[in-house]
């Protein structure tokens, strides 16, 4: 008797036992699944601001300063429309704006198209002859992988041409102005006595325009000439290190850039 109750008290435990073992292991469709092994893919949110390429993108305005920031002195905002309209506005004194609208000729609208590299070439060896610096901006560009893998190195050489040549423009233009200022300065000072108020007024106005009106679109106009060339070689190449700027912004043009024509 007491053999068989030992026998039913063991079987009762082990029952127990597998029971609980039981409840506690998971259930069969809770096994653990293999690992995703297939590539990850940025989200539809995320791919909507990954920065694209800025080639072939168009500047719509910039703002050239004068002094060291806005408000602190003359600046020109000029802004590019979608035709390829570009709108100048002057700020020349704190009261002061001048606006002018600036047609493009058509080929600089064609920027990064194969005409352009077409006709920029066709230029280029038109006037190496005459303008042997342009040898120098091929130099330079030459050196800038981007400008070579683009297949478009005639192009960089055209805008870096005519935008030095627009600066020497420039320059001389400050020179001519400045020399105007000083005429007209002495001869108020010359003929003091024998102008009359009206007179005296008339050349001071004249004077001053010439000063301040003329002479800050000049500078401005000089800056800009700069900064444009550096945002149309960004478009055309999606990148224009500082240094390749530095590097062409040190060549002179002697002549003028003739408008480019169409190949």
């Amino acid at each position: 008797m007491m053999k068989r109750s030992s026998t039913l008290w063991i079987g009762s435990l082990l029952l127990i036992v597998a029971v609980a073992v039981w409840r506690f292991l998971p259930p069969t469709n809770q096994s653990v699944s293999a690992p995703d092994r297939t590539p990850a893919s940025v989200p539809d949110t995320a791919r909507a601001v990954v920065p694209k390429a800025t080639q072939g993108s168009q500047p719509n305005k910039h703002v050239t300063l004068l002094g060291r920031m806005a408000g602190d002195g003359p600046m020109l905002i000029s802004e590019e429309s979608e035709s390829g309209m570009i709108t100048n506005t002057y700020q020349v004194s704190p009261t002061q704006f001048i606006v002018r609208v600036v047609n493009p000729h058509p080929m600089d609208l064609r920027l990064g198209s194969l005409d352009y590299e077409m006709a920029a070439k066709a230029d280029f060896e038109r006037h190496v002859a005459s303008e042997t610096n342009l040898l120098e901006i091929k130099a330079i560009l030459e050196d800038f992988p981007a400008a070579i893998a683009s297949q478009r190195l005639y192009s960089g050489i055209r805008e870096a041409y005519v935008a030095r040549a627009r600066m020497r423009q420039l320059r001389d233009e400050g020179y001519k102005n400045s020399d105007r200022v000083s005429q007209l300065d002495n001869r108020r000072r010359r003929y003091s006595e024998q102008l009359d108020e009206a007179q005296r007024q008339q050349l001071n106005e004249e004077a001053t325009k010439l000063s301040v009106e003329v002479g800050t679109m000049i500078s401005l106009d000089y800056r800009d000439a700069g900064e444009r060339l550096k945002q149309r070689l960004t478009r055309l190449y999606g990148e224009f290190p500082k240094a390749v700027h530095q590097r062409l912004m040190s060549i002179e043009i002697d002549g003028s850039a003739e408008p480019l024509e169409a190949p």
